[in-house]
């Protein structure tokens, strides 16, 4: 999957930010809400809804990469995702959102990027194994969801 290409389509999506001096909170913010709206999707929606709702949470991690000068820290080489996709599947959806929400906030209540990290990588790992998408599909989906935007 190509971050950069990914991350350099983010920062041309427009944000309706009404918080302009709390740029940081909305970005976190709209991170957290796109990760509880993919789960509330998750074997409710079929396939392509829950796809879109991937590349939001995707969108939502780049946005904050993006605003933290952190993109370098999500960049996988192909070996780092294919290790990632060759991991076991969850035990729980619920789980792994209450994992993901709790790296979230300790990432940005805490100012530390590794915590984004391990969210991240998590992510990724969900999407790849217990949703069982391609990095293709994601980049594509990504793709034509936003540039058709832009």
């Amino acid at each position: 999957m190509d971050i950069t290409k990914l991350a350099k389509i983010q920062r041309q999506i427009g944000t309706k930010n009404s918080f302009q001096r709390e740029k940081d909170e909305f970005v976190y913010s709209e991170l957290s809400i796109a990760v509880a709206e993919l789960f509330s999707k998750i074997g409710q929606a079929d396939e392509t809804i829950c796809l879109k709702a991937y590349c939001k949470v995707l969108a939502a991690f780049l946005g904050v990469a993006n605003t933290k000068k952190w993109v370098y820290l999500l960049l996988l080489t192909p070996e780092q995702e294919e290790k990632l996709a060759s991991k076991w599947r969850s035990r729980s959806e619920a789980t792994v959102y209450l994992t993901l929400q709790q790296q979230i906030l300790k990432a940005h209540l805490e100012r530390r990027n590794e915590y984004l990290v391990r969210a991240w990588n998590i992510f990724i790992k969900f999407g790849l194994t217990d949703l069982k998408y391609s990095s293709e599909m994601i980049e594509t989906c990504f793709i034509d969801l936003y540039m058709r935007k832009s």
